[in-house]
């Protein structure tokens, strides 16, 4: 018998050995077989001089990871963390629309999605915007609140960083990347009342204490310590069970 296959997709940065995926993958019985993705898994000189842009890791990343569920022998879980979650998250938006009929999963598992997407009542949602996904496969979640990568305020300015960085590399290129996203009308839309001194500075605090969030106080990297609000068990340990139960 062929046993669910979960690919796991690491975070920025992350080695393959030590992530936030692993901590979900543990915690699954051996019913599972769990395979690594190996994409760049790079957002420019944050992962060093010769980085890859982001938006460059992004693409390459899709198209392995197309093909490596298109190989899979039987049922297929993605999951990913951080900006693993959001090419796990782009490739299962195209599955689920319907736009690689060859493909199906059976779930996707997404801590920290940067792509997580708007709520109908929520002010908050991805930094880099909102994808919904849409299929006949379950949909897993883990956020934060105090973790802006998932949860950003709507008009943010944090949303101004994350699509003029998308495309940044010292190998060049940024500023080719930066005019197409805006001739393609892609970038973010966030109001400023500019005529508004005091409304400005409270906005800019506000992002300045979400940015805190993701720098200073580890809301993006404690979702294997945090007790998820309203049970008993972590964010990632609750995502394990979710998996567990709902994938046959």
């Amino acid at each position: 018998m062929v046993k669910p296959l979960i690919l796991s997709c690491r975070g920025i940065n992350e080695s393959s050995t030590q992530n936030m995926c692993g901590e979900v993958t543990r915690k699954l019985s051996s019913r599972f077989d769990v395979k690594e993705v190996p994409w760049s898994a790079q957002y420019g000189p944050v992962s060093g001089i010769g980085g890859l842009a982001y938006e460059r890791s992004l693409r390459d990343g899709k198209s392995l990871l197309l093909q490596m569920v298109d190989e899979a022998p039987g049922a297929v879980i993605l999951l990913g963390f951080s900006g693993g979650a959001d090419l796990a998250s782009m490739v299962a938006a195209e599955i689920g629309a319907g736009k690689h009929p060859r493909l199906s999963l059976s779930g996707v598992a997404l801590i920290a999605d940067p792509s997580n997407p708007r709520v109908a009542g929520s002010a908050q949602w991805g930094i880099a915007g909102s994808r919904p996904i849409t299929g006949t496969f379950p949909v897993y979640r883990a956020n934060d609140p105090g973790d802006p990568i998932p949860l950003t305020d709507a008009n943010s300015p944090l949303r101004w960083l994350a699509d003029s960085t998308a495309g940044l590399t010292l190998t060049g290129g940024w500023l080719k990347s930066t005019q197409a996203r805006l001739a393609a009308q892609q970038m973010q839309q966030v109001v400023v009342n500019w005529r508004d001194p005091r409304g400005v500075a409270a906005q800019f605090a506000r992002a300045r204490w979400q940015l805190d969030g993701y720098s200073r106080r580890g809301d993006h990297v404690s979702y294997s310590r945090r007790i998820e609000p309203g049970t008993r068990g972590t964010y990632t340990d609750n995502l394990a069970a979710k998996i567990e139960a709902g994938v046959k």
